[in-house]
């Protein structure tokens, strides 16, 4: 089963009304791409892969149990889900239908996919070949019967959904950066060793000032970040 006309033009409406602010995201993917792509959780990723390791640096999601998200491993060894080393290798978009599962899924897929009810899975994404990372985007409860459809879907999905990750990922951090030009000069100076690893002591004797000079400085910027805390600082602006 392939694409049809009537599924270009529901996928071209997807293209023409894409979600014009980070705020409305999830209600594109949660309206417009559902409406294509029909679908009852999805798991949007940015992650890079360093010998053997898969080491997930962002991630959004909508449609799924927070019993099912707070199980997901950040960092975990690409062995074990095979469907994703599967994907590294041939970078080929993928469905898994439980009931008979391609080669490449592992038991432990297998077993995530009964314990939360997930149904049907498909997945794919864009990497960077450089620097061996990118986004996946996995899809679960996607619509019977799994088939060529589902990958033709998937390929012609993939460079939009990348895209509008990539965007909704550089706002937060573009924003921020647009704010240290609100710091004074000592501010920046004081941010950029924080974000170095420095602590207030080595801070303090590198600049010729007082610790407590450091922590009251440190104070402004996290009011003018709209950050509270040291790790909310470095996780802004890294």
């Amino acid at each position: 089963m392939q694409l049809t006309e009537s599924d270009l033009r529901a996928w071209l409406d997807c293209v023409t009304h894409p979600p014009q602010s980070l705020d409305a995201l999830l209600p594109w993917l949660e309206g417009p791409l559902k409406k294509f792509f029909p679908y009852r959780g999805l798991v949007l990723g940015h992650g890079e892969l360093v010998a053997g390791q898969l080491k997930v640096t962002h991630m959004l999601a909508t449609g799924h149990e927070e019993s099912y998200l707070r199980q997901l491993a950040r960092t975990f060894e690409l062995e074990l889900r095979g469907s994703l080393k599967w994907w590294f290798s041939t970078r080929q978009p993928f469905y898994i239908d439980p009931v008979s599962p391609p080669s490449h899924t592992s038991a432990f897929e297998l077993e995530e996919i009964e314990r939360f009810n997930l149904r049907n899975v498909a997945g794919h994404g864009v990497l960077n070949i450089k620097s061996n990372g990118g986004t996946y985007f996995g899809f679960s409860g996607v619509k019977e019967p799994l088939s060529g459809w589902h990958l033709g879907a998937l390929r012609l999905m993939a460079p939009l959904l990348n895209d509008l990750l990539l965007t909704h990922l550089a706002g937060p951090q573009q924003k921020s950066h647009a704010s240290l030009s609100r710091l004074t000069r000592r501010q920046t100076e004081i941010v950029r060793h924080v974000v170095a690893g420095w602590n207030d002591k080595a801070i303090a004797r590198s600049m010729d000032i007082t610790e407590k000079t450091v922590r009251n400085q440190l104070v402004g910027v996290y009011r003018t970040l709209g950050v509270h805390k040291r790790t909310e600082l470095i996780a802004l602006l890294k």
